[in-house]
């Protein structure tokens, strides 16, 4: 018997995070809503990581380890989209965790509802806020980036826009947003709803990406223009910057 893929692949990379593995996974697994796998793209830890997640994989097939070294977290979740077999993919960090059971159930009832390629929400951290970040817009998204922990991607969204690019070593989660965020074919909506729990201390609240910083106007630019003027997308820049400097 052909089985069927699973509606969701959730993808979390993973080096030497013990200490909160356990929390995320079970978060998983408490869904109401069952159709999905876990796929676990380990650097090579060896703080007893692959130990907790074999145990949980002992009593649930949906879990698959993937361990291998490899160049940091981007690298990791590309490699996750090239085994995954969900048809809407979402990528979870190691120490954050869904805010309730109900999270995939209610996401796939909207995604049932119209044909959408993105689907994202909020997310709940105690450093960007209770509630980040809304609905964004063409200007907001110039300063401010969807973070990946509220996003659903429809899979073939990579095949439209490509992977994460590993130039940049913490915000090629930004740069991947604002391709499928000014791609035509690419469908998006935003959900109101509070998906996860994101973890402070994150890659993009440790480290400063100058390569994304450098090169960030000019692919904005580039986007915007698909549907805007000279004009209007300079006038986006200039108050994205303006927006910048001034939170």
């Amino acid at each position: 018997m052909i089985q069927s893929p699973p509606f969701f692949s959730i993808i979390i990379p993973t080096y030497n995070v013990k200490s909160t593995i356990e929390v995320a996974i079970k978060s998983i697994l408490d869904q109401s809503f069952k159709d999905f796998e876990i796929l676990i793209l380990d650097g090579k830890s060896t703080d007893g990581t692959i130990e907790i997640v074999k145990e949980f994989q002992s009593k649930d097939a949906r879990i698959r380890i993937h361990s291998e070294h490899d160049t940091g977290v981007y690298d990791a979740m590309n490699k996750g989209i090239a085994i995954s077999k969900g048809l809407f993919l979402y990528f979870m960090g190691a120490d954050d965790y869904f805010v309730d059971p109900e999270v995939f159930a209610d996401v796939r009832r909207t995604l049932d509802q119209s044909n959408i390629s993105i689907l994202y929400g909020n997310v709940n951290s105690p450093v960007l806020g209770h509630q980040y970040d809304g609905i964004f817009s063409d200007a907001k998204i110039f300063h401010k980036n969807i973070a990946h922990q509220a996003i659903f991607y429809k899979k073939t969204v990579f095949e439209k826009v490509g992977n994460y690019p590993l130039q940049f070593k913490v915000h090629a989660d930004w740069a991947l947003n604002l391709k499928w965020f000014f791609d035509p074919t690419v469908s998006h909506h935003y959900f109101d709803r509070s998906i996860a729990f994101f973890a402070p201390g994150g890659l993009s609240s440790r480290k400063v990406d100058n390569s994304f910083r450098v090169e960030m106007i000019t692919m904005y630019y580039l986007l915007a223009r698909s549907r805007h003027s000279i004009i209007g997308t300079l006038s986006l820049i200039l108050r994205g910057l303006f927006s910048r400097l001034t939170r």
